[in-house]
């Protein structure tokens, strides 16, 4: 339950993220990049809910099936395709860099949830010191 909690943290946080980023690619005063940023951002997003979706289907049925790998394959061919995709199709619409910073929403979510996770731990434990 609590490993649930987590995960739907960070979807927020990821939401969170993106939104904080498209509302800062606003200054630029460019749409290609804030367009950028959401696609990038909604890119990564659907994957991890994606990946989420197919792990917890496997582990509800009790072990790791051959269909496994294969899910897997096919939503990682997605990702690839969906970035290649938007890359090379929409190189004249969007910024490039723009959307690679969108494609970083995932990362920067999991780096705040380990800081609040790791506050929170030195919080309960009462240490300071950070050991």
């Amino acid at each position: 339950m609590a490993k649930e909690m987590r995960l739907a943290s960070l979807e927020r946080t990821q939401w969170v993220i993106l939104s904080l980023l498209s509302l800062g690619s606003l200054a630029f005063w460019d749409w290609r990049i804030t367009l950028g940023v959401i696609m990038g951002g909604v890119i990564v997003i659907l994957n991890f809910k994606a990946l989420r979706k197919i792990i917890e289907g496997e582990f509800s049925e009790g072990g790791i099936s051959k269909s496994f790998f294969f899910k897997y394959a096919i939503k990682f061919l997605s990702l690839l395709a969906a970035v290649g995709g938007v890359a090379f199709l929409l190189r004249g619409v969007i910024n490039l860099v723009a959307f690679l910073v969108g494609l970083l929403t995932i990362f920067l979510a999991i780096l705040a949830e380990g800081i609040r996770g790791y506050r929170y731990t030195d919080e309960e434990s009462g240490k300071t010191d950070g050991t």
